[in-house]
């Protein structure tokens, strides 16, 4: 299973999977450290994409580029 599958008719919604895996994100911590994390599924925010994950213990929406905190 490769590539990008919608999960809703608005196309609003996607999951991408490379070699039947969910893509992963690595986002950047306060204190400088690296997280990587599955990511659920991908939602559409205007011009931008929001990517749906994990991180301790709650279900969050974070950019690309952001930075969580410790």
């Amino acid at each position: 299973m490769n590539g990008t599958y919608y999960l809703n008719n608005s196309g609003s919604r996607w999951v991408h999977y490379i070699n039947g895996i969910k893509s992963s994100i690595t986002l950047k911590t306060q204190s400088g450290n690296q997280i990587t994390r599955k990511v659920s599924f991908y939602e559409s925010w205007g011009n931008y994409a929001l990517a749906h994950i994990s991180y301790k213990g709650k279900k969050i929406r974070v950019f690309g580029d952001e930075i969580l905190e410790d």
